[in-house]
């Protein structure tokens, strides 16, 4: 289930940042956001699914800037 839900944050990403010049800026952004919740020293159990999420955020926007240079 958690996957559907992942590919439909991708998704989005593609269609709103497509040609954006503030994709780079926002992928370093989930970047930093990804490594904070990585950092809490909180129950894994609760801080993992969230750094999960914040992940696939990430890699959206990495895999939009790849193809994006490969234009």
């Amino acid at each position: 289930m958690p996957y559907m839900i992942y590919q439909q944050y991708a998704t989005a990403i593609k269609k709103a940042y497509e040609g954006d010049d503030s994709a780079t800026s926002m992928h370093d952004k989930a970047t930093q956001c990804r490594e904070w919740l990585a950092s809490l020293k909180i129950d894994p159990k609760l801080r993992d699914p969230l750094v999960e999420q914040v992940a696939w955020i990430e890699e959206a926007f990495r895999n939009l800037l790849v193809e994006q240079s490969d234009l």
